[in-house]
């Protein structure tokens, strides 16, 4: 039997598990039938916990059973576990993740429970080689011609890669480009597809739509939030230390991008429940 937690912010949800003492490779099938919304669990990923409570560690599993340098709703849902769990005098916490250790601060409510994760994502990087990209140069707000229509890329990477379009695309043509971008031979290990709007309004706000790599259109994306303000900074668009309201369709995120380019999310995770599941019986289909 398989203890675990059901995690989600603004929507995006995932299966927590207490990897520390487990034989079990969740990554591929036994991840894939986890997410599945019909005959599993159902998630977006699952977060698996190794390392220590010292120096946790987490890695991500996509609905698909692929493995994710980073997720930025999981991380802030990682961090409500292990604080209001097992750390419940702490509010600061560092966990190693595929892009490296990242320091989380947490804001508890009255009743002594994470309510908001404040998480430094780091410096993201613009060059080919770090996102990959299969192109020369850096590319910032470039063409990338497809069949039948062009689309503006500013392509960069947060431990994970990233696109992101600000072109005017109406919701029926996001359905479709999402995929077609996201696997584009541009990206040999495929990429996070964000179609971002700056919002108009008395404060800088933005719009801003994913389809992830490996689990599909999610209600939200941490990463993918983050790296659209960036590409929006970058670009002019936006400004730099001032927080940036990001309208997901799950909610609100803020994020802030400093003088020197780390960037800082905000944005709340929510326990749902906790549960046991039969691995056998998962996977043999009898579940």
């Amino acid at each position: 039997m398989l203890a675990f937690s059901k995690y989600h912010g603004l929507g995006n949800d995932f299966v927590l598990v207490d990897g520390r003492e487990l034989d079990v490779r969740f990554p591929g099938t036994v991840g894939q039938k986890l997410c599945d919304r019909h005959r599993g669990i159902g998630a977006d990923g699952v977060l698996v916990w190794t390392g220590s409570l010292q120096k946790p560690e987490m890695t991500v599993v996509n609905a698909d059973g692929s493995v994710a340098e980073m997720c930025g709703n999981g991380l802030r849902c990682f961090v409500k576990y292990l604080l209001d769990r097992h750390l419940l005098d702490a509010n600061a916490l560092t966990v190693r993740t595929g892009n490296g250790d990242l320091h989380c601060v947490a804001k508890r409510d009255a009743q002594g429970q994470v309510a908001t994760v404040d998480v430094q994502m780091g410096v993201a990087t613009f060059a080919p080689a770090e996102i990959p990209l299969a192109h020369p140069e850096r590319m910032i707000d470039q063409p990338v011609v497809l069949a039948d229509c062009t689309v503006r890329l500013t392509a960069l990477s947060l431990g994970n890669p990233h696109a992101v379009t600000f072109d005017s695309i109406s919701d029926t043509e996001r359905a479709r480009l999402g995929p077609l971008l996201g696997g584009h031979a541009l990206f040999p290990h495929q990429a996070n597809i964000s179609f971002a709007q700056v919002l108009a309004g008395d404060r800088p706000r933005m719009r801003v739509d994913v389809y992830e790599r490996g689990s599909g259109w999610t209600l939200a994306c941490g990463t993918g939030a983050t790296a659209s303000v960036i590409a929006a900074v970058e670009t002019g668009r936006l400004p730099r230390n001032c927080e940036i309201a990001v309208k997901l369709p799950g909610g609100w995120l803020s994020v802030t991008v400093a003088d020197d380019g780390r960037a800082t999310m905000r944005g709340p995770a929510v326990h749902v429940y906790d549960g046991v599941i039969s691995l056998p019986r998962l996977l043999s289909g009898e579940v």
